[in-house]
């Protein structure tokens, strides 16, 4: 199995190595580990030269991070094109919905042209692409991907409308589901309708979730969890969609090749 999408390099992660060996221990043989900002960047670069083969590093810019600057999008823009054969994916990156306005429409003007500037980048250098794109925020990025020509992208912890959905999956691209869909009612909707083949599994780590997983620590071994109420909401076995979401990852990053 593989976790698309885990913050590695984390302060919570101090010891990176106990961490892969509980998720090798798990059945994960893989981590997309996506940067934020020019620092962190060059904290999963090194964490993917560390562990090759298993640590896969992102390149990104956070969009809810809004004390970037622009010498920070051009740092970052630089960095993917730099390190373009060590990294697996731009990202992540995407549109503020969260943070301190992100409501203003002069935030949101200039997030969508970084966004854009961002896609071009990874169409360009056919680089997959990480979104950070929740609720209405999704069908803006839709459309900002689809004008740059972006063929390869994930929205993760996909949180958006059910036509929005759907026009993401009819454009071809995947939609990550977290350990949230193993107790929350979105997110156990959205697994039941969507394609095997769109599918990927992520903890987001080391966001910390309700349920059976309150008060625990996230970590990437949690895959096994996503991937077991996937498969028991959509009536199939684990091992089918643990098949099929190590494919659709290793298909999207290119893990492998």
């Amino acid at each position: 199995m593989i976790d698309s999408h885990v913050h590695l390099d984390a302060d919570q992660y101090p010891d990176p190595s106990g961490t892969i060996k509980r998720a090798n221990d798990a059945g994960v043989s893989a981590m997309v580990v996506p940067g934020v900002g020019p620092a962190s960047n060059r904290r999963v670069i090194e964490l993917g030269r560390r562990y090759p083969g298993v640590v896969y590093p992102a390149v990104g810019f956070h969009p809810e991070q809004f004390e970037h600057t622009e010498h920070d999008a051009l740092d970052v823009l630089e960095t993917i094109a730099r390190e373009r054969d060590s990294i697996c994916a731009v990202g992540e990156v995407g549109l503020p919905w969260y943070g301190m306005g992100a409501g203003d429409a002069g935030v949101r003007d200039a997030a969508k042209r970084t966004l854009a500037r961002f896609a071009a980048l990874a169409a360009a250098m056919d680089l997959a692409l990480i979104l950070h794109a929740p609720h209405q925020c999704a069908a803006d990025s839709l459309a900002i991907i689809g004008e740059a020509g972006v063929t390869r992208a994930v929205f993760h912890w996909h949180k958006s409308d059910e036509q929005t959905t759907r026009a993401i999956i009819n454009a071809g691209y995947f939609i990550s589901l977290t350990p949230e869909v193993a107790y929350r009612e979105r997110d156990r909707d959205l697994a039941r309708i969507l394609p095997a083949n769109r599918i990927l599994v992520e903890t987001d780590g080391p966001w910390p979730y309700g349920g059976q997983f309150a008060g625990r620590l996230t970590e990437p071994a949690m895959i096994k969890d996503v991937v077991a109420a996937i498969a028991h909401l959509r009536c199939a076995t684990f091992e089918e969609i643990a098949a099929a979401t190590t494919a659709n990852a290793r298909a999207l990053f290119r893990i492998g090749e």
